[in-house]
């Protein structure tokens, strides 16, 4: 009979839970969660072996799951799917999802649990709701980042909240995108250009080099941009930036100058003009329009 686990908040502390498990489980204090708009409440990589079965009941966070050995069944809604390792699960804040071992009896996986008073927001407006399963096409990519946020988790590093809420939000950012991705329908040389961007649009990176990454002349890369996503690739990479630091704005508590380095501008009056031009206000009027009591 597999290890039936009944629990109400999905905070892993039920009874037996912890039987015929390994786990690394790194969490912040509650006091470091008082009113942050997008958190990293807590992260762990655990191993099963064995038959198991947990039910998260109304889950209290948004959880990232990235399975990296095995396979683990995720049931919502009634509908069962087996993840494989290098797919991600999201158990959704609110869900009641029933995570178990298939009959292999074994998987590992890597979880970060996100919390915050604007994470429902930002979930429906990355276009996340319903979102469950995702098969990356670069599954290190993710499981870099997960790795990297774990590690600052662990270090617990004084005034660390808001760079790695930062980082949260790209996470999530970056699963929205593959989610929503048009990518087959993209020939390879384009892929490859985008694929470059999204990984280094914090840096200074030129035409040229995009179009290197890409393995075309610069003068090819343009007409592929232009052919099937309407734009020259600088104003591609440009509204890449401002979308992303628009987000950071509302969804974090990061300084203005260091979301513009975040997002690629070495200077922060140049991203405040771009961020104007762009938005209709600067990026200081526009959280304050979202935060009207802050």
């Amino acid at each position: 009979m597999p290890n039936l686990l009944q629990n109400q908040h999905g905070d892993l502390y039920s009874p037996g839970y912890y039987q015929s498990m390994k786990m690394q489980f790194h969490t912040w204090p509650t006091s470091a969660m008082s009113a942050r708009s997008l958190f990293l409440r807590s992260g762990f990589e655990v191993e099963r072996n064995g038959s198991s079965y947990f039910q998260h009941n109304h889950n209290p966070d948004l959880a990232i799951e990235l399975v990296t050995a095995g396979a683990v069944v995720y049931e919502d809604d009634h509908c069962a799917e087996k993840v494989f390792p290098g797919e991600i699960y999201l158990v959704h804040h609110n869900a009641d999802t029933i995570i178990r071992t298939d009959e292999g009896r074994f998987y590992r996986k890597k979880v970060l649990c996100l919390t915050g008073s604007l994470l429902d927001s930002i979930v429906e407006s990355l276009k996340l709701v319903g979102m469950r399963h995702l098969k990356p096409e670069n599954p290190a990519e993710f499981e870099s980042r997960i790795d990297s946020l774990l590690k600052q988790l662990c270090c617990k590093e004084h005034d660390s909240e808001s760079r790695i809420a930062g980082n949260v939000y790209e996470l999530l950012f970056r699963l929205a995108e593959c989610f929503h991705s048009k990518r087959s329908v993209f020939p390879a040389p384009l892929l490859a250009a985008l694929d470059f961007m999204n990984g280094s649009f914090q840096h200074k990176i030129s035409l040229a080099q995009i179009a290197y990454n890409a393995g075309v002349s610069q003068s090819t890369l343009v007409r592929l941009f232009h052919r099937h996503l309407g734009k020259h690739p600088m104003a591609w990479l440009i509204d890449l930036r401002l979308e992303i630091a628009k987000s950071m704005v509302t969804a974090t508590d990061l300084p203005l100058k260091e979301i513009s380095w975040r997002c690629g501008y070495t200077s922060p009056y140049y991203f405040s003009t771009a961020f104007r031009g762009k938005y209709g206000c600067s990026p200081r009027a526009f959280r304050a329009h979202c935060h009207p009591s802050g």
